[in-house]
């Protein structure tokens, strides 16, 4: 029996007269025996095995939609064998590298509403500093985890990082996005504030927020910093909480760095909007893996000091007289 070894030799089974037994394609498409498919079906559907089987050479060898060996319409689609009353159909859709395209397209036109400088981009799990990853093992080991693992439409929880200012929140949560980033998973980074500037921008201007709205809502990874420590008004709560309700239903992973626990976040609220912070407080819960950071103020350590250091002008008390 002839071997399939390159398109030109499918082409060359296709050329009118050819014949081809059906143990050709029990042969190279196993699927047909697991969904029953009977010799003579194989027969009547040869067309569409031949299409079949060239779809999966060409994606076999795939480098991502950019560089889709498919022509016209077919690049970024992809068929998948049916069996409906016997006979063999195939339903089409689009694959996931073209997903994963048009999402990266959809992201970059919104790069405007993204809080991500370039300076953030050199926060690295390397350059994190090692005192932390020594007192907190388990949630920088998390933070790694997440970020090699993570895969777009794929559930998993997020991580809610909290702890005071200085020790490194921000730098552990850029650390997730920059790798996520090198990996080419859909990811936008915003502090919490800029969300709503950006929104009452648009607002002022005569602009629709849905499209920002929308955005927060359905990329893949959304990475939220200084979350909950903007003031609280209806519309902040109200679009806070759609966004995290939205990707809460829908599995979709998100990160956040706050200086508050969850139970603690936006504790002082007009009544009328306790059960709707309550609600966002079990969401998170639910929704993320937490993790406590804490310790010296490390930009403290970061000043350029012009003369002697804060500390050794403090005032000393009797008891703590100055080291000789």
């Amino acid at each position: 029996m002839e071997s399939i070894g390159s398109l030109a030799s499918l082409a060359a089974l296709r050329r009118p007269g050819a014949k081809t037994a059906p143990s050709f394609f029990y042969e190279r498409i196993p699927q047909l025996r697991e969904l029953g498919v009977k010799p003579r079906a194989v027969i009547r559907g040869s067309g569409l095995l031949f299409a079949y089987l060239q779809q999966q050479e060409i994606c076999g060898q795939c480098r991502g939609y950019e560089q889709c060996g498919k022509q016209g319409d077919a690049r970024g689609m992809f068929d998948q064998l049916e069996v409906y009353q016997g006979e063999i159909t195939v339903r089409t859709g689009y694959c996931r590298p073209y997903q994963e395209w048009l999402e990266r397209r959809r992201l970059k036109d919104l790069e405007a509403f993204s809080g991500k400088t370039e300076a953030d981009g050199r926060f690295t799990f390397e350059n994190f500093p090692e005192e932390q990853k020594r007192r907190f093992p388990d949630l920088y080991k998390a933070a790694v985890e997440f970020a090699e693992t993570v895969e777009p439409g794929v559930p998993m929880k997020g991580l809610y990082i909290f702890g005071p200012p200085g020790v490194g929140k921000t730098h552990l949560l850029l650390a997730i996005v920059n790798r996520l980033e090198e990996r080419r998973v859909p990811t936008l980074f915003v502090r919490a504030d800029m969300i709503f500037d950006r929104l009452r921008s648009r607002i002022a201007s005569g602009q629709d927020v849905e499209p920002i709205v929308e955005a927060y809502c359905r990329v893949p990874v959304l990475a939220i910093d200084e979350f909950a420590q903007e003031r609280p008004s209806d519309f902040t709560l109200e679009k806070m909480f759609r966004i995290i309700n939205a990707r809460f239903t829908t599995a979709r992973p998100t990160l956040f760095t706050s200086n508050y626990p969850p139970p603690e976040i936006y504790g002082r609220v007009a009544r009328e909007l306790e059960v709707l912070v309550d609600v966002m407080r079990s969401r998170i819960v639910q929704m993320n893996r937490h993790g406590h950071l804490d310790g010296p103020d490390a930009r403290l350590r970061q000043i350029d000091w012009l003369g002697p250091r804060m500390e050794e002008t403090s005032p000393r008390s009797p008891t703590n007289p100055p080291d000789k």
